[in-house]
C-alpha cells in the first residue's frame, strides 16, 4: 500500500544533529501531476518538497522521507510489529525501550542487545530463570533467557544440536552475555 503524504501523515527527515527529526505534512499542494508536500518538524523548521503524484502513489522518490510509525508500535517489543520498518523508524524503538530500561528488542528470531552502560543484574537473577524456563519466546518480554530457552527446547524436541550467535562490536557486552547464556543451561 502505498503512502499518500496526506496533511497530518508523520514522517522521519534527515538531521544533521539528531539523525532524524519528527515531521508532519502541513501543506499538499497539487498541481497537475506537480505535487509540493510542506513538512514542520519537530525542531521547528519547516521543509518543502516537489514531487509528482506518480512518484508517491509508487512510492520509491528517494526524495519522499520515511514514514513514521503509530506511537502504540513506536515501542513495540519485535520491530517486525512496526507497520513502517525503516531506518529511523527502528532506531526510535530501540531508543524508546532503551529509554524504558528495556536492554532487549527483538528483530523476528534475532535478539538486539542494547549495552545499558551500567549494571543490571535484577535481568540475570535466578528467579528471571525461572520465569523463562519452560515458556515459549513469543510468551515472554525479550530476553537472553528467551533465546536460550528456545534453543534448549528445540534442542529437546528436534534432538538436534542449537547454535547461538553472539555478535557486536569490541566492548559492547558479547563474552557477558554469552556468560548468562551458558548460566541458563546450567541452571
Amino acid at each position: 500500500m502505498a503512502a499518500t503524504y496526506d496533511v497530518g501523515t508523520k514522517a522521519w527527515q534527515p538531521d544533521a544533529t539528531e539523525g532524524w527529526v519528527a515531521s508532519e505534512v502541513e501543506q499538499k499542494n497539487i498541481d497537475g501531476d506537480k505535487v509540493t508536500l510542506v513538512f514542520q518538524l519537530a525542531n521547528g523548521e519547516t521543509k518543502s518538497i516537489e514531487t509528482t503524484l506518480a512518484a508517491i502513489a509508487d512510492g520509491k522518490d528517494p526524495k519522499l522521507p520515511p514514514l513514521m510509525n503509530p506511537t502504540m508500535l513506536e515501542a513495540s517489543d519485535d520491530l517486525t510489529n512496526l507497520s513502517h520498518l525503516n531506518e529511523p523508524a527502528v532506531l526510535q524503538a530501540i531508543k524508546l525501550r532503551y529509554a524504558q530500561k528495556e536492554i532487549y528488542t527483538y528483530s523476528g528470531i534475532v535478539l538486539i542487545a542494547t549495552n545499558p552502560f551500567a549494571r543490571v543484574d535484577s535481568l540475570y537473577v535466578p528467579g528471571m530463570v525461572q520465569i523463562y524456563a519452560g515458556k515459549q519466546r513469543q510468551t515472554q518480554a525479550p530476553h537472553l533467557f528467551a533465546i536460550a530457552e528456545e534453543a534448549f527446547a528445540d534442542m529437546l524436541r528436534d534432538g538436534r544440536n542449537q547454535t547461538i550467535v553472539v555478535s557486536g562490536e569490541s566492548g559492547a557486552g558479547k563474552t557477558v552475555s554469552a556468560k548468562y547464556i551458558m548460566r541458563y543451561f546450567a541452571t
